[in-house]
């Protein structure tokens, strides 16, 4: 049970840790409302020693600029990127080297197909589509597996991360590409390569690149290898093209995470604008969705958040799509409390089915994901 700081109403439906409703982030004066969401992220990020914004040192002291996402970080000799990953004076000592093209800070396990991706619903590893040309199996790859390759990292800051472990930067190995390319290689049973984390846009050099290393060896074999990325769509746009292109090529595709639509909410819950992920949205939406034949190259997901990401914000975002492809698929996710939300619960029964029915008024292919979950709410 939370209390909104701002207008004074306790619900359970209210963060504890956010300590503001959804209407005083839309409705309420954004100059005070704003230095209150950026301290909660602040002192949120303090708990795992990341910095509370993106760093911008100015010149002479700067000593690497990324342009990897949308936070566009500018490290100073003791500066910390915002996503964790790169930190100057821990590479110049050699303790710890940041990620690159050749090197990934990575997790990777065998997921038995069909997976939970929220992407099963419709991709060849958990139905018929894409047979042939995508897959050897006319129904369900039963007996293959998928290469979850968990990314550390990440460029946004949600307050209710399903991932948190993407944090634990003490945990991290970094692996080469080589070695990752060749133990993929070996298992034949792996026919998808799935990057998640945490979010990819961190390491979309490494992820091309193995990506692309792996593809060169199967080429000419009777094998298939769908590669699949998931994200929050902060990325820079060449990037983020690149993995479109060889998501299409390898009959795999790429799920956007649509936590919301209002920028306001978007930084409350997530401590990032959404502007780049709208963006990349609708460019990779309207140049690339379609190109390929009963097998959709791209989706959209939201999970809705008690309390905040309800039917209204549901119905924005269905609209957005739909202004695009009434055709690209949604998924809708059952929330559970996890990470600084842990108070927030289950998605309630009729949240659920609101948000279901509104975004079905506007797209033609919606589905609930974690509907086990709505038995427990």
């Amino acid at each position: 049970m939370g209390t909104c700081i701002f207008c004074n109403k306790t619900d359970k439906s209210i963060s504890e840790v956010l300590q503001i409703c959804r209407n005083c982030i839309l409705e309420g004066d954004w100059n005070k409302v704003k230095p209150h969401i950026l301290n909660v992220h602040k002192q949120v990020r303090q708990l795992v020693e990341l910095p509370a914004k993106p760093p911008k040192a100015e010149r002479p002291n700067i000593k690497l600029k990324c342009n990897l996402c949308i936070n566009e970080c500018s490290l100073s000799e003791n500066d910390v990127s915002y996503c964790g990953l790169r930190n100057i004076s821990l590479r110049t000592s050699g303790q710890l080297p940041y990620p690159s093209k050749s090197k990934g800070y990575i997790h990777g396990y065998l997921d038995s197909n069909p997976t939970n991706c929220c992407n099963s619903w419709f991709c060849p590893a958990g139905t018929s589509s894409g047979y042939p040309k995508y897959s050897a199996y006319e129904g369900p790859e039963f007996g293959t597996y998928s290469y979850a390759a968990f990314l550390y990292g990440c460029t946004f800051d949600c307050l209710f991360c399903q991932n948190s472990s993407h944090k634990l930067f003490s945990k991290r190995h970094l692996f080469d590409v080589e070695t990752l390319t060749n133990q993929i290689f070996k298992n034949n049973k792996i026919t998808c390569l799935c990057y998640f984390g945490g979010t990819p846009e961190a390491q979309l050099p490494f992820s091309i690149n193995l990506s692309e290393k792996i593809l060169d060896k199967l080429e000419g074999k009777r094998r298939f290898m769908r590669v699949c990325w998931e994200w929050n769509g902060s990325g820079n746009r060449s990037w983020v093209e690149k993995c479109m292109e060889i998501a299409i090529k390898t009959g795999g595709n790429i799920k956007f995470d649509l936590k919301s639509f209002n920028e306001k909410l978007n930084l409350a819950l997530c401590g990032v604008s959404n502007k780049r992920t709208l963006e990349n949205f609708r460019f990779l939406a309207e140049n690339y969705f379609g190109v390929r034949k009963d097998l959709p190259e791209m989706s959209a997901c939201t999970l809705m958040v008690p309390g905040y990401t309800n039917h209204e914000e549901v119905e924005q975002i269905a609209k957005f799509v739909s202004s695009i492809n009434r055709e690209i698929p949604y998924s809708l996710l059952v929330f559970h409390g996890d990470y600084q939300m842990r108070d927030l619960g289950i998605t309630p029964r009729k949240q659920a089915e609101k948000c279901l029915s509104v975004a079905k008024k506007y797209l033609k292919n919606v589905h609930l994901g974690n509907k086990f979950l709505l038995g427990f709410a």
